[in-house]
């Protein structure tokens, strides 16, 4: 037993040998690719201490907030994220945070490699910044730190649109940017500002004329306006509670905040929303509402205008059965007509429920794929607000993890359009479809003043509703198409033949015991033979 032992003792050697070895090779390949400077020094150097220091002020904030995606996404021998990742993780940063959609970061059906999430920033940052950021993104990935600056740079430059369009409601209301003003005035410029920012044009538009109509109209144009002045409340006796005089950036602090959580409050009636058209399921638990029967909610206290062409255009139909389309609930949530877009760079939109069920499978996977049967088990655990925890999943949800595991030789990759897919297919109230290879609508193309359905366009679809209920046919036709779009192909080969070789190393090592043993112990198994005889 000592011998054998002393057997596995090498080979466990030989085995961290190779990693060695492997480690060796990548620190020599990397010293000829120096590593880089600081990410924030550099942008002290480039652009001054004062964009260095409002990087840092919430820097370990956003670092907890990205560091469960980016555990789990693929990275470089730097532990860095390219550019098609780092785009993926930001665009699910500000939903989950604030129900920001940010225009550049998210695809509208699109391939996440098409474009840096730099191009979000817009012209709201230094063209030098910009530089900077791309650069690190292509040359070298971006770290989980790295990552967070870019995060807490683009979150700040978002306060840019917030002074613009104050400044617009300062002169609307005979007001100097640089004046002090009292209780009173402070309380009427911010309403006024939160009139146009819900329910006026974008700040790129605005006018004083227009400052003016959307305050005259916004108590009937905003039913919340109610919650909207509560929050607003709150908010300002939070950052200037103690104020009798109130300066621009004052004013400018208590909307910033406003614009983050006014999310939540819409979220509210997103809530509200859901459960009024998961009452119209044209089967219970599809996450689907025949057109006819979205058309005709005559008992409910608001109607669905939205026509047929802008729901297709908006990837907000099922049309697997042509004959009878139907709208899928948490794209139609998450879709142009249900957000707020005080700006041409973001939109204020529903919450994505389904971010939370991803951010607990890749919490519990904490790698960029995982086995059929080790997703299937994590998911199988995960509540939502229709399905319950602990359940057993389907064979027909089973078979379909396989087929995804089989396309990828055994294993699941969580970042692509198959598990979005499958994700929708395990909830179909929560997670929404992923369209394949459609160009869908962007929320930013989208106008308010979009076409609505005409009457005898609705007498249609209700008819079709009518006699596909009295007839019974509510199955179905599967949607389901096996086409892979992964958020970063190139990353994830990569992590796959790091994997691969680690395995191999693994399985050389096993080898070398397995000789070991043979070579050592058959001569004493020889001998006590031979004593035998």
């Amino acid at each position: 037993m000592k011998l054998v032992s002393r057997c596995v003792l090498v080979a466990l050697l030989f085995a961290q040998g190779g990693h060695a070895f492997r480690r060796k090779k990548v620190e020599k390949t990397s010293l000829r690719r120096q590593e880089p400077k600081a990410l924030l020094e550099e942008l002290e150097q480039v652009l001054g201490a004062e964009h260095r220091e409002a990087a840092e002020q919430r820097l370990h904030e956003f670092e907890d907030d990205l560091r469960i995606t980016f555990k789990a996404l693929p990275k470089n021998g730097r532990g860095a994220v390219a550019a098609p990742s780092a785009r993926y993780a930001l665009h699910r940063l500000f939903n989950q945070r604030h129900g920001w959609q940010i225009k550049g970061l998210e695809t509208a059906g699109g391939a996440w490699d098409a474009d840096s999430p730099v191009t979000a920033m817009g012209d709201r940052v230094p063209p030098k910044m910009r530089e900077l950021f791309e650069d690190r993104l292509g040359s070298y990935g971006m770290t989980l730190h790295e990552l967070a600056i870019l995060a807490a740079t683009m979150d700040k430059m978002f306060e840019t649109d917030v002074a613009e369009r104050l400044r617009i409601v300062y002169k609307a209301s005979a007001l100097k940017a640089e004046d002090f003003i009292t209780y009173n005035q402070a309380k009427n410029v911010l309403w006024t500002y939160v009139a146009t920012f819900i329910t006026g044009p974008q700040v790129e538009s605005l006018t004083e004329g227009e400052v003016h109509k959307a305050l005259e109209h916004f108590t009937t144009r905003f039913p919340r306006h109610t919650e909207a002045k509560e929050l607003l409340t709150v908010i300002a006796a939070e950052v200037a509670g103690h104020l009798t005089s109130y300066d621009f950036e004052t004013l400018q602090k208590i909307l910033s905040k406003f614009g983050q959580r006014l999310g939540a409050l819409e979220d509210t009636e997103c809530k509200v929303m859901k459960n009024r058209l998961t009452s119209l399921e044209h089967r219970e638990g599809s996450g689907l509402v025949r057109l006819g029967d979205f058309y005709g909610n005559d008992k409910f206290d608001f109607h669905f205008t939205e026509s047929p062409s802008y729901l297709r255009g908006a990837g907000l139909l099922d049309e697997s059965n042509p004959d009878d389309p139907k709208v899928i609930i948490p794209n139609y949530l998450a879709g142009p007509s249900n957000c707020v877009q005080p700006s041409g760079y973001y939109s204020i939109c529903c919450f994505d429920e389904c971010e939370q069920l991803m951010d607990q499978v890749e919490e519990g996977l904490e790698a960029p794929m995982g086995t059929p049967e080790k997703i299937a088990s994590l998911v199988s655990g995960l509540p939502s607000s229709s399905q319950p925890a602990n359940r057993t999943l389907s064979p027909h949800l089973t078979q379909l993890l396989d087929e995804v595991a089989g396309h990828h030789g055994g294993m699941v990759p969580i970042h692509g359009r198959l598990f979005a897919q499958w994700m929708h297919e395990a909830y179909p109230r929560e997670c929404s479809y992923p369209h394949l290879e459609v160009k869908v609508q962007s929320r930013f193309d989208h106008s308010p003043d979009m076409d609505h359905v005409e009457a005898d366009e609705k007498s249609k679809y209700w008819q079709i509703a009518k006699q596909r209920e009295g007839s019974g046919e509510n199955q179905t036709t599967s949607r389901w198409i096996m086409k892979e779009e992964l958020v970063d192909q190139q990353g994830f080969e990569a992590h796959v033949k790091s994997s691969t070789r680690d395995d191999l190393t693994i399985f050389g090592a096993l080898g070398f015991i397995g000789m070991a043993v043979v070579r050592h112990v058959a001569p004493a198994l020889r001998q006590d033979k031979q004593k035998d005889l």
